[in-house]
């Protein structure tokens, strides 16, 4: 049974962030570490982390990784980080994901990654880079398990439910509101929640279709905010202090970008 879990912000920003790196955690279970979407620009991340953060964090430390879902904020950094595994490293990254995201995610590589690098003529596949395992239901990870849950969103995305035994760790991913969705989520002790704030109707559309506005989020129950973190939000969220925010979020707490969250 898993003693210690924390949870590592590497970004907590939105698509559209100039303050923040794009939303992507490292989930560390007794010194297991299992991260959480991959942004682009994975050295500068990890500098500017390094520099300001809580906690230093090396590229060599992406063992095994977990995607939500096809929009570039998410798997931005994939091609780069398969080309260093590719060249410097003999282990290719476990990455977990649906059978038909992993499928996803290699119909959008093959065009820049297919064409051997070796210069040989050859034809390269998804596992020359990675030991892609797609995720069954309640999939085993060996000491807890994993259960998904698609979102309302654009393209399909996947919500995580990571079970301990004794503790349980819910994550959203991007979604817009979706009270089955918070429902299913309600079961874990600590849960991470996407959210927006401010104007939803945006860039000529609503937002609404594709996150949760904060004004949605306030309806649920006091027990629900309470052991909710949300992430995956606009600049003008807050200016210096993640404690002043810049709007009234009730009992939720804003996730922190490189600051360690203690979760059991």
């Amino acid at each position: 049974m898993v003693k210690s879990i924390t949870l590592y912000p590497l970004g907590v920003g939105d698509a559209f962030t100039e303050k923040f790196w794009y939303s992507n955690m490292i989930l560390n279970m007794d010194g297991r570490e299992i991260f959480i979407d991959c942004p682009a620009y994975i050295p500068k991340m990890l500098a500017d982390n390094n520099k300001n953060g809580e906690g230093k964090v090396t590229i060599d430390r992406y063992k095994e990784l977990i995607i939500t879902h096809m929009h570039a904020d998410h798997v931005g950094g994939v091609e780069e980080l398969a080309y260093w595994q590719y060249f410097k490293t003999e282990n290719p990254i476990k990455l977990y994901a649906p059978k038909w995201l992993l499928q996803d995610l290699w119909t959008h590589l093959r065009t820049a990654m297919e064409e051997s690098a070796r210069g040989d003529g050859g034809l390269a596949s998804m596992d020359w880079f990675f030991e892609p395992i797609p995720l069954q239901d309640k999939h085993d990870f060996g000491g807890f398990t994993v259960e998904t849950h698609v979102t309302k969103h654009f393209p399909r995305t996947v919500a995580y439910m990571f079970d301990f035994g004794n503790f349980k760790f819910g994550y959203s991913s991007d979604t817009g509101f979706d009270r089955n969705l918070i429902e299913w989520l309600d079961r874990a002790d600590v849960i991470l929640h996407e959210c927006r704030f401010g104007p939803t109707n945006v860039l000529g559309g609503d937002l609404n279709t594709l996150h949760s506005s904060i004004a949605d989020m306030l309806t649920l129950p006091e027990s629900f905010q309470r052991k909710t973190h949300l992430y995956h939000y606009a600049d003008d969220t807050f200016d210096d202090d993640p404690l002043k925010p810049n709007y009234e979020i009730g009992h939720y707490r804003l996730l922190v970008q490189n600051k360690t969250l203690k979760l059991l």
